[in-house]
């Protein structure tokens, strides 16, 4: 191509071989094989350079349904550092954004393949503004619009997922330039994928229903939703079926209940919700049945719940007193284990392989463990960089928040603690593909659930109620990660005033204002106490004031309960450190109330982790 941009020859091979293909495609494949391409290129011109960068860019952006913070763009980079995002639309692209937007228009109208016409003319429409300052060309949108229409086939997108995808994201653009012809389209082809996935008994069932059912923007009928309905209810009704072990499934049931009773709230059908809440009661309170008291006690927590919201309060009072019975039986269930927290950051399979164990208390206790940074290491580690680099060891820091100072730490010399705090959160920022990673492989490993981690939190018997747990657990299943952090973090805190309630303190302060009234303690009055502190252990302390309280840290509970986070923050590292916080709770013990009366009110707040 002529002008400041030309596309290399062995990258028009790769397009062109793609293009060419029968089996089905893959975006990420063709990734893959441009920056395979643009990494060989011997001696690339300058302009080829661009070329072949502007090929990659248009299938490094991820098109996951949400817009860039900056731009307002259904495309972004996945990159957890906003500063990368800047690069590429700046400083590499700066000069031919209109070329870059030039040849994604020229791809979208000369290729064939409906997956690579779909992916050029959606990016064409979809960056115009952002990369070129240019009006997006409608013609643009009716061509992905169609080219998504296409490509919804086995032999083009063989992962059912990937078609729900591209049918949704043709109806979502067609609804934004109104072209009911074409919303009419995509929404055929969406209750058409929602009918192939009910008779295949996929799984997928709640893609079409979450995206259709409530939608009164692109002309879904009454005898469509109708139907709709109908599947939630065949699905509840299936799934419940506690006498065939091969279909139940209380989660199945739980989501399609909630589903419904949302809606039929909605059109005023109470007796119905109150239905489907009593089949969740019943399905939960079987499901706490089936498996062993640190599940029980978690899964009874949702049957208790249902049976109160359908009226129910004598089912409901009987499933408390069981999950009460469940909670005390953990402890006899949990075994003390032992770790060390050594990582080899050189061969993660290894590293997975230290971590999930056979069992899957093991499981829980190694990975809490091997995320608790040791606070001597630490030490270790600033007192190496101080002979390293002497001189930073000299300077001090100072963290800004928007318009303000939130922070300032000094020298390793003046302010130890306060190094250690910024050492901790580098190192804690450093494993979160660790962490990540081990958790996605005790989940495979050992098949949990939401209710292995609520449970596993629970044991110490910090939470009295499991309901909002249930919530954010199951969120960052769902990879709703804004939820999730903004439900954990409170329950943190709570099961942090347990800790203190368990240690025979008081949770409650004389308010600052109001006399004869008191308030409850914060996160900073726990672990600023040293009291506190050295009953919760080194460890421990370093973790909760590094990631939720400490300013000189993340600061993570202040900038929830403030309202200071922003939801660039928030991604999978972040939510997978508070799900490991819950581990973490799993492994703290309290000494019994009888070796504290024993050892007399010196030693009374002594606790140990197992």
């Amino acid at each position: 191509m002529a002008g400041a941009l030309v596309v290399p020859l062995a990258i028009e091979e790769v397009i062109a071989r793609f293009d060419a293909a029968s089996a089905p495609l893959d975006e990420h494949e063709v990734q893959r094989a441009l920056g395979t391409a643009r990494s060989a290129l011997t001696n690339p011109t300058d302009a080829e350079k661009l070329g072949a960068w502007a090929e990659l860019l248009a299938f490094a952006l991820s098109d996951n349904g949400t817009s860039s913070s900056s731009r307002k763009t259904y495309f972004s980079l996945v990159s957890s550092d906003p500063k990368d995002d800047a690069t590429v639309y700046s400083s590499d692209i700066a000069g031919v954004e209109n070329e870059i937007l030039s040849l994604w228009t020229q791809r979208a109208k000369t290729l064939k393949h409906p997956v690579l016409k779909a992916r050029y003319a959606d990016l064409a429409w979809d960056m115009s503004r952002a990369i070129a300052n240019a009006r997006p060309d409608p013609e643009m949108a009716r061509t992905a619009i169609d080219a998504y229409l296409a490509s919804l086939t086995e032999n083009l997108r063989d992962d059912a997922h990937g078609r729900f995808h591209a049918a949704i994201r043709a109806l979502g653009l067609a609804a934004m330039i109104r072209d009911a012809a074409r919303v009419e389209l995509a929404k055929n082809a969406l209750l058409s994928l929602h009918r192939e996935a009910m008779a295949a008994d996929q799984g997928l069932w709640w893609i079409t229903i979450d995206r259709l059912l409530d939608d009164k923007n692109v002309g879904v009928t009454g005898p469509e939703r109708d139907q709709l309905v109908a599947d939630l209810e065949s699905i509840v009704g299936k799934r419940s079926n506690t006498s065939d072990p091969s279909v139940f499934n209380p989660h199945a049931v739980e989501s399609a209940a909630k589903k419904l009773i949302k809606y039929y709230n909605k059109h005023g059908k109470g007796d119905d919700a109150r239905r489907l809440h009593e089949v969740m009661g019943r399905t939960f309170e079987h499901f706490a049945s089936l498996g062993n008291a640190t599940l029980a006690s978690s899964v009874l927590q949702t049957a208790v719940n249902a049976y109160r919201d359908a009226g129910l309060q004598q089912e409901s009072k009987r499933a408390r007193i069981a999950m009460e019975e469940k909670i005390a039986q953990s402890h006899d269930e949990a075994a003390t284990f032992t770790f060390e927290q050594t990582i080899s950051r050189e061969d993660m399979d290894k590293f997975l392989g230290e971590l999930v164990v056979p069992d899957v208390g093991g499981t829980f206790a190694q990975i809490a463990g091997a995320f608790l940074h040791s606070h001597s290491g630490l030490e270790k580690r600033i007192a190496q960089l101080q002979q390293q680099s002497p001189l930073m060891a000299m300077i001090g820091q100072t963290i800004v928040a928007d318009n303000h100072v939130a922070a300032k730490v000094g020298s390793v010399e003046g302010d130890p603690f306060g190094r250690l705090i910024r050492q901790a959160q580098q190192e804690m920022s450093l494993s979160d593909m660790w962490l990540v990673n081990v958790l996605g492989r005790a989940i495979e490993a050992h098949g949990l659930m939401p209710g292995h981690f609520v449970g596993w939190a629970a044991r110490s018997g910090l939470f009295s109620d499991l309901t909002l747990l249930m919530e954010g657990v199951a969120a960052w299943y769902e990879q709703d990660f804004v939820k999730a952090v903004h439900v954990l973090v409170p329950q943190v805190e709570k099961g942090l005033r347990s800790i203190v309630s368990n240690l025979g303190k008081p949770i409650t302060k004389r308010h600052p204002k109001i006399p004869g009234v008191s308030v409850v303690i914060g996160m900073g009055d726990i672990l600023y106490s040293d009291e506190i502190r050295d009953a919760l252990g080194q460890e421990l302390t370093l973790h909760f004031l590094t990631l939720y309280s400490d300013p000189r840290g993340f600061n993570l509970r202040n900038k929830v309960a403030h309202g200071m986070i922003d939801a660039d923050e928030i991604d999978p590292g972040l939510a997978s450190r508070i799900i490991h916080t819950l581990l973490a709770f799993g492994i703290w013990e309290p000494l019994s109330k009888a070796t504290r009366d024993k050892q007399g009110p010196e030693t009374d707040t002594a606790a140990v982790a197992t």
